[in-house]
């Protein structure tokens, strides 16, 4: 017996928390971003999406990341 995660996979080749919202691609991210026209972005499993170039502020915000700057 697989995993429902593992059944999901097989079955679209995606786990459910990766499909496509909507099938068209979000006017914005969760910070106010507008997303262009071949920009990267991220659908988090609570369903937030969120651009690439926001990942830090989201990991900072959500994920209680604490952001550091390694010294010369």
């Amino acid at each position: 017996m697989n995993h429902p995660i593992v059944d999901q996979i097989e079955r679209t080749g995606f786990p459910e928390y990766m499909r496509e919202i909507e099938g068209d691609t979000p006017v914005e991210d969760m910070f106010g971003d507008e997303i262009m026209s071949n920009d990267i972005y991220f659908i988090m499993k609570d369903g937030s999406i969120v651009l690439e170039q926001n990942l830090s502020e989201y990991a900072v915000q959500f994920m209680d990341a604490i952001e550091k700057q390694a010294e010369a």
